[in-house]
């Protein structure tokens, strides 16, 4: 039985098996937001045989389990699905009616992937990003401020940002990366996404981000954070 939103958002948890701590947290922050999920268990990335010169054994167990995910979405036949991982941290903005304003917002927009979530201080802006000149520094700052919906709510298109915690996904797109990636590529995930994004032109693909982050990562919440070497997470 699918377990969707009464949006018709169907919501998937990506969980490590090792790592019920970080369910149980996820899983209280869902429920007090009124959200319902399916959790998608991990693929271990320590207990898989791939061999790759170029992503480490949790990058591949990262891109496995996100494309688990988007061929449950398939399955379910669920229009849209917002992919987390299990150490997400929502903020008090996260809720069903939130959702549905941002899957009403990828409809508009014909936005394919939503990232509601990425790593802020990666791009936090600071007297060093003067040093290009100050005209690619006013460009810079205007492209951060994005678009503005019929929501009120920005995004920027043509960009995924670090971190693949926090996203909306279409059935469109999910149906296609299920079926043509069964196998990571030679970059993780998140940087996949994101050159995708700056290159999507082929065939109407969209892919956006939200201007701010609504969706933390517990496990990178400064830099000196330590990555999850089974997850990528």
């Amino acid at each position: 039985m699918t377990n969707l939103n009464n949006s018709g958002l169907l919501i998937q948890v990506i969980n490590l098996a090792t790592r019920p701590d970080r369910l149980a947290l996820i899983t209280s922050e869902l429920h007090n937001a009124g959200l319902k999920f399916e959790t998608q268990v991990a693929v271990d990335g320590q207990a898989i045989n791939f061999d790759s010169k170029f992503l480490s054994n949790g990058e591949i167990g990262c891109f496995k389990s996100h494309v688990n995910s988007m061929r449950r979405q398939a399955a379910t036949g669920a229009p849209f699905c917002l992919i987390l991982e299990d150490d997400a941290t929502l903020s008090p903005l996260v809720n069903e009616k939130f959702l549905s304003e941002m899957t009403r917002l990828m409809e508009r927009n014909q936005i394919d992937i939503l990232q509601i979530g990425f790593i802020e201080h990666f791009y936090s802006l600071s007297i060093r990003s003067l040093r290009p000149g100050i005209l690619e520094f006013l460009i810079d700052l205007l492209k951060r401020r994005g678009q503005k919906d019929l929501s009120g709510f920005r995004f920027v298109m043509g960009e995924f940002r670090s971190g693949t915690h926090a996203y909306i996904i279409n059935a469109r797109l999910a149906e296609a990366i299920s079926a043509a990636n069964a196998e990571p590529s030679l970059i993780p995930l998140d940087d996949w996404l994101g050159l995708t994004a700056k290159g999507q032109t082929h065939r109407n693909l969209k892919i956006a981000r939200l201007v701010k982050s609504v969706v933390s990562q517990a496990s990178r919440l400064s830099q000196d954070s330590v990555v999850d070497s089974n997850t990528g997470n």
